[in-house]
C-alpha cells in the first residue's frame, strides 16, 4: 500500500457540519505532522482553512450515508465513517473504494481502529 511506503494521498470527502455535509478532501500523509488533515473545498481566490484530525483515533464503523444533510452525498458511491479523534467527533463520507485506505491512515496516525 502506498501509505506504508510513506506516500501521501488525497481522498475526496464530506464532513458533517451540523445539519449539512461540507465537501472537501482528506490529506493522508504518513510523513507529515499531522498525518491526517481535512481540507474544505474552496472557491477560487479564497483560502481554505485546513483542520488537523488529532490522534489518537477510534473508528466506530463504516456504513451508509444517512442523517442530516445526507441528500448532498451520493449514497451509492460514499460510505459514512464515524470516528472519535482526541479533540472531537467526526462524521466523514468517503468514497466506498477508499474506506480501507482511510482506515489504514487513521491506524497509522495513532488509532486502535
Amino acid at each position: 500500500m502506498a501509505l506504508n511506503a510513506g506516500e501521501a494521498r488525497e481522498v475526496s470527502a464530506f464532513v458533517r457540519d451540523g445539519h449539512r455535509f461540507r465537501q472537501g478532501s482528506l490529506i493522508l500523509d504518513p510523513a507529515a505532522s499531522p498525518p491526517v488533515v481535512w481540507r474544505p473545498f474552496r472557491l477560487l481566490g479564497r483560502a481554505a482553512e485546513e483542520i488537523a484530525l488529532a490522534a489518537p483515533f477510534h473508528v466506530h464503523g463504516a456504513g451508509p450515508v444517512v442523517g442530516p444533510g445526507h441528500a448532498a452525498v451520493d449514497k451509492d458511491m460514499f460510505r459514512l465513517l464515524s470516528l472519535q479523534a482526541a479533540d472531537r467527533y467526526w462524521e466523514l463520507a468517503v468514497p466506498a473504494a477508499d474506506v480501507a485506505l482511510v482506515r489504514a491512515a487513521l491506524r497509522e496516525g495513532g488509532s486502535g481502529g
